[in-house]
């Protein structure tokens, strides 16, 4: 994907799935050479709307000592019209030294696209940014579940060995429930735990900083070793799937059941083809699927990668099928179990 170790984007490619087609969409344009234009994209979201949310770090050269050249930013576009709507820009005060602003996930209720609700993850410094559509401001959020664990911080994979304190991570939106609200589940790259909060405590800022004991973890550890989490998502059931990046696999958990390892699934693995899994997303189809990324992003970072190898893919599984006959089935009774079967992953 990139010939050289600096993340530049000087373009913004995506695709349309229709029927079957894909069309490349590519306007350059957009795109000249100063902060005006994307410098280094992570991740993306397409909302219910049909925009695009585009997340840019504003950081290049990673593979050395990343540096900020431009501000992180949201770029908003109309998948309709192919045209940039909005272009948020983050004030200073939500910009720590040596920030990362690396994913992004947007809350759309009652298909109202003038108040959508995104929310940032700042995976080196340990945040939640919080950007309301419709006031077109935001907010920081920090809290020590954020923050990496120690602990989970050693990484091996296929016989690298490195140490990452990444924060803040992998974060989903289940449906909404009851009470007109969403769950916010969310983990640290360098944690084996799920934590999740309700998106209410996010009205502003005054009532996050004051709720701070209604972010909870969730459950158990999803392994003793090797429980690091990627990318997450939900779908519309209620199923979260998401990336084991160091154990070359994908796994899912049917929200409604416990957080332990005998409730979680895994719906794919491959020591070749999903080598680190980094990406997760699922589409607004009524019957959906859900698409992945691996890139092999270890042997990038450290030399290893072999160019002459396939690096990077992209797969697609509709969503009832991967689930079906695993414990993330919704109509999979869990029976009961031992105790101690959550010590052995």
């Amino acid at each position: 994907m990139f010939s050289q170790k600096k993340f530049f984007a000087k373009n913004l490619i995506y695709f349309k799935f229709i029927k079957s087609i894909i069309t490349k969409y590519c306007s350059f344009s957009l795109f000249p050479d100063n902060c005006e234009s994307l410098t280094s994209v992570f991740r993306v979201q397409v909302d219910e709307c049909n925009r695009l949310w585009v997340l840019d770090s504003g950081k290049i050269e990673f593979a050395k000592r990343s540096k900020q050249v431009c501000p992180p930013a949201i770029f908003i576009f109309d998948l309709r019209t192919d045209t940039l709507i909005r272009k948020y820009i983050l004030p200073d005060e939500q910009i720590k030294e040596d920030s990362l602003y690396i994913n992004i996930v947007v809350d759309i209720r009652n298909n109202d696209c003038g108040s959508a609700v995104a929310y940032l993850a700042d995976v080196w410094r340990y945040g939640i940014v919080v950007y309301d559509f419709f006031k077109d401001s935001a907010f920081r959020v920090e809290h020590h579940f954020f923050y990496p664990d120690p602990l989970a911080s050693r990484y091996e994979l296929h016989s690298i060995k490195f140490q990452w304190t990444d924060g803040i991570f992998g974060m989903a939106l289940s449906p909404v429930d009851i009470h007109n609200d969403r769950t916010l589940f969310f983990h640290p790259m360098s944690s084996f735990r799920e934590f999740a909060v309700s998106t209410s405590v996010f009205r502003d800022k005054r009532t996050a900083d004051s709720n701070t004991e209604k972010f909870m973890p969730v459950g158990k550890p999803r392994a003793k070793d090797y429980g690091h989490s990627s990318g997450s998502v939900i779908d519309k059931n209620g199923v979260m799937f998401f990336n084991m990046a160091t154990r070359d696999s994908v796994w899912c958990w049917d929200t409604r059941k416990e957080y332990i390892p005998q409730n979680l699934g895994v719906i794919g693995t491959s020591n070749e083809s999903l080598v680190f899994p980094n990406d997760i997303k699922v589409d607004h189809e009524s019957d959906q699927n859900v698409w992945l990324l691996s890139n092999r992003l270890p042997m990038y970072l450290y030399g290893t990668l072999n160019s002459a190898n396939i690096n990077y893919r992209v797969f697609k599984a509709n969503v009832k099928e991967a689930v079906r006959d695993t414990v993330c089935d919704p109509n999979y009774v869990v029976p009961d179990s031992d105790p101690g079967l959550d010590d052995t992953c």
